[in-house]
C-alpha cells in the first residue's frame, strides 16, 4: 500500500432533527446494529456543535468490493444541521504520489462512482434504521421525492463530496485555473472539491476529519443549495406543465425553511471556528462558489415564491367563480320553489293540465336558469358559436372560374 491516506466525504442534505443521543443500539434489518456515540465538530472555537457518530466499517465491508483498493474506515456523522457527512479512508496498490493531477482527479472521479452505487441500498437502509430507532426524526425530503413516494431519506441528485489525499510533502500542484487563497495549515488547493493534506496518514481518524472539517462543512452547505435548486426546478415544470395542484404548498414551505435554517446554522462556522480552521472554511467557499450558489438559489426561490404566489391566487379566483355560480344555482332554485308554492295558492280549482303546464313551465325556466349561472361562460360562448355556424354556413369562397369573369379588364 502506498504513503497516500485517501478520503472522500460525502454530504447529504435531509433537514432532520437529532434528538438526544442514545446510546442504544440500532439495529439495521438484515446487516446488524450499530452504537451511536456522542461526538462534536472539534474545530470550533465557541459554541461547540454536538455530532452524532456512526462507524460504518462492519456494513459496508463485505459488502463495497473496490479492486486494488482497500477500505481502511467508513464512517458517518449526523450533524446538528440537517446534514449527514459519510466520510470513506481508503489505501490504494497503486502509488498516488506517481500520478499527475489529472490522473489523481480521474481515479477519485471513478472511485466515487463505484462507492455511490455500490452503497447506496446500505445507506438508505442505515439511515431508515436511523429514523425508525428515533436517532433522528422530522426528515424533510425534496417535494419531487416526497410526492414521488420513495420516501428514501437518501438525496443523491443533491449529495455533493470533498477529496482528500493525505500524506506528507504532497508532490502535486494546483491546477492553474484554480484561484490562489489562502488556506489553514497543511492544506493545498488542488481543484474544487480536491484538496492535498501534509499531514502523516497514520494519524488517528478523528483527527483527520476534524482537520477535513471545514471543508467538508463548505460542501455540505453546497449540498443544501444544490437540493434547493433541484426542488425549485421541479416546482417550476410543475407549475409550467399546468399542474398546480400537485404541489404541496405547504410541504415545499417546510422543506424551504428547513433549508434556510440548516444552511445559516452551518454558516455560523465563519466566526464560531478557530483562526486555522477559519481560513481553510473560507478558501473552500472561494474555490467551489458557494457565495455564487447561494445568489442563485435566492433568485430562483424567489422566482418560485411568486410563480407560487400567482397559481394560489389564480385557483381563488377560480374557486370564487365556482361558489358564485352555485350561490346563484341555490338562489334560482328557491326561487322556482317559490313560484310552484304561488301557484299552487292561486290556482287551486284549474284542471290538471293547466297546472302541469305552470309546473312544466317555471321547471323549464329554472333549468334555463341554472345552466346559464352553472356552465362557464367560455363555454357557452362556444356553444352559440357552433350553433350560428350549423344555422348559418360560412360563405363558400369563389372558384376560379368565378375570380377570372369578375376579374376587370377580361
Amino acid at each position: 500500500m502506498s504513503d497516500v491516506l485517501h478520503l472522500q466525504s460525502r454530504a447529504y442534505p435531509l433537514h432532520h432533527r437529532s434528538p438526544a443521543v442514545s446510546t442504544e443500539p440500532v439495529a439495521v434489518p438484515g446487516l446488524g446494529e450499530l452504537r451511536p456515540v456522542a461526538g462534536g465538530l472539534r474545530s470550533l472555537a465557541y459554541n461547540p456543535d454536538t455530532t452524532i457518530e456512526l462507524d460504518l466499517t462492519p456494513l459496508v465491508s463485505p459488502v463495497v468490493d473496490l479492486p486494488g483498493t482497500e477500505i481502511v474506515a467508513c464512517h458517518a456523522r449526523i450533524l446538528t444541521a440537517g446534514t449527514v457527512l459519510v466520510v470513506y479512508a481508503l489505501r490504494h496498490e497503486r502509488d498516488l504520489r506517481q500520478l499527475a493531477l489529472h490522473d489523481l482527479d480521474a481515479l477519485d472521479a471513478e472511485v466515487n462512482r463505484t462507492l455511490r452505487e455500490a452503497d447506496a441500498p446500505l445507506l438508505t437502509a442505515v439511515l431508515a434504521a436511523s429514523v425508525a430507532s428515533g436517532l433522528m426524526d422530522g426528515v424533510a425530503l425534496r417535494p419531487d421525492l416526497a410526492l414521488g413516494g420513495g420516501r428514501s431519506p437518501i438525496d443523491r441528485q443533491s449529495a455533493r463530496y470533498n477529496a482528500h489525499f493525505v500524506t506528507l510533502d504532497p508532490p502535486w500542484e494546483a491546477d492553474a485555473r484554480v484561484p490562489e487563497l489562502i488556506a489553514g495549515p497543511d492544506c493545498q488547493l488542488l481543484l474544487p472539491y480536491t484538496y492535498a493534506w501534509d499531514r502523516d496518514p497514520a494519524t488517528p481518524l478523528f483527527d483527520l476529519l476534524t482537520m477535513t472539517e471545514p471543508t467538508d462543512i463548505a460542501v455540505a452547505q453546497q449540498s443544501l443549495l444544490v437540493g434547493a435548486l433541484i426542488a425549485g426546478r421541479w416546482v417550476l415544470a410543475d407549475l409550467a406543465h399546468g399542474q398546480p395542484e400537485s404541489t404541496d404548498v405547504h410541504a415545499f414551505r417546510r422543506f424551504l425553511d428547513g433549508l434556510w435554517a440548516d444552511y445559516h446554522h452551518l454558516d455560523g462556522y465563519r466566526i464560531e471556528s478557530t483562526q486555522a480552521h477559519r481560513a481553510s472554511y473560507l478558501a473552500a467557499r472561494e474555490v467551489i462558489g458557494l457565495d455564487d450558489t447561494q445568489e442563485r438559489a435566492d433568485k430562483l426561490l424567489g422566482y418560485v415564491s411568486n410563480s407560487l404566489l400567482a397559481a394560489a391566487s389564480q385557483r381563488s379566483e377560480e374557486l370564487d367563480a365556482r361558489l358564485n355560480r352555485v350561490a346563484a344555482a341555490l338562489t334560482v332554485v328557491s326561487a322556482a320553489s317559490f313560484g310552484l308554492d304561488i301557484a299552487v295558492f292561486v290556482l287551486p280549482q284549474v284542471s290538471l293540465a293547466t297546472k302541469l303546464g305552470v309546473v312544466v313551465g317555471l321547471l323549464g325556466m329554472a333549468v334555463s336558469c341554472l345552466m346559464a349561472v352553472i356552465v362557464p361562460r367560455s363555454a357557452r360562448r362556444n356553444a352559440r358559436r357552433r350553433l350560428f355556424e350549423q344555422v348559418v354556413p360560412s360563405p363558400r369562397p369563389p372558384s376560379d372560374e368565378e375570380v377570372v369573369v369578375a376579374s376587370p379588364g377580361t
